[in-house]
């Protein structure tokens, strides 16, 4: 069975909310649609889309998949490439 390291978390810890954020913005920018109308559609606010789609706040499954949904995808779509 492998071994997850604590270099392995660390940069996980690191690269997975920039990845996040950066899959969440390029689909925003696919479905033409503005941080404000995106935390219109999630019920967020614009604030918590910034953050997140600048990896400076991790969102929990929940709001992934809140998100996921407003963006026409499904969870696997939208963290398929991370």
């Amino acid at each position: 069975m492998p071994n997850v390291s604590e270099e392995d978390i660390l940069k996980l810890k690191k690269s997975l909310p920039i990845n996040l954020g950066l899959a969440i913005k390029m689909a925003r920018k696919k479905n033409k649609l503005s941080q404000t109308e995106l935390a219109t559609l999630t019920l967020k606010d614009r604030q918590y889309i910034y953050k997140i789609e600048q990896g400076k706040v991790t969102p929990n499954i929940v709001t992934i998949g809140i998100i996921a949904k407003a963006l026409n995808l499904s969870i696997p779509e939208l963290l398929e490439n991370l």
